[in-house]
């Protein structure tokens, strides 16, 4: 275990990392999830209606725990500069792992989302003309996304690297995530019923099946 303070340059990658996050949470709500003005409202309200939806809270507990432990990152490197604390990795290591980890779960976000379309939300909820997508990703993994969004965070964590806050930053996301999964899970049987059970015997959750 090495004692260190968090350096100004894996800070500064850390921020830029955190700032992705945010930006493209926001262009996903903003922008993908923008209604389609070209389509009448009778179309819409035929097409998009809502079968089922339930969220049980776990939507803000997502951005509890996306941004709470990173604001708290960020106010103890300002507040708490030259204080000591404990690393498990070493300053080169970490900046590695952390960039292509952050990377990785970056593409790997933004296309599960591509390949979604339509059906991409941020609601637990399905519609009339809802598919079941498992192709592209979907194919390996139930959801892709989610399993992004816990790589990019595990890639600021690492760059952060501090042993008990890092930590905090991606756990806590996948605590929450795991119990947002199902409750998506559940509705999606309901709709899906045993064509979604053997799509679930196929692909792993967050990650390919072994064979």
């Amino acid at each position: 275990m090495i004692i260190r303070t968090v350096s100004q340059q894996h800070f500064f990658l850390y921020l830029i990392c955190i700032s992705i996050v945010a930006i493209f949470d926001t262009y996903n709500s903003i922008v993908r999830l923008k209604p389609d003005k070209t389509k009448n409202e009778n179309e819409k309200k035929s097409n998009k209606k809502l079968n089922k939806t339930s969220d049980k809270g776990t939507l803000k507990l997502i951005y509890l725990t996306k941004y709470i432990p990173n604001i708290l990152a960020i106010l103890i490197y300002y507040f708490f500069k030259n204080s000591h604390y404990a690393s498990l990795l070493s300053s080169n290591l970490s900046a590695i792992l952390g960039i292509l980890t952050f990377i990785a779960g970056f593409l790997i976000r933004q296309i599960a989302i591509i390949q979604l379309g339509k059906f991409y939300t941020y609601k637990v909820s399905t519609t009339d003309d809802h598919e079941m997508i498992d192709t592209g990703l979907y194919a390996y993994m139930r959801h892709p996304a989610y399993t992004g969004t816990f790589l990019e965070l595990t890639g600021a964590a690492f760059l952060y690297n501090h042993f008990i806050l890092s930590w905090f930053i991606s756990l806590s996301y996948f605590i929450v995530i795991h119990k947002r999964i199902q409750q998506e899970e559940k509705i999606l049987i309901e709709k899906f019923g045993l064509k979604y059970q053997e799509y679930m015997k196929r692909a792993g959750m967050f990650l390919p099946k072994m064979k």
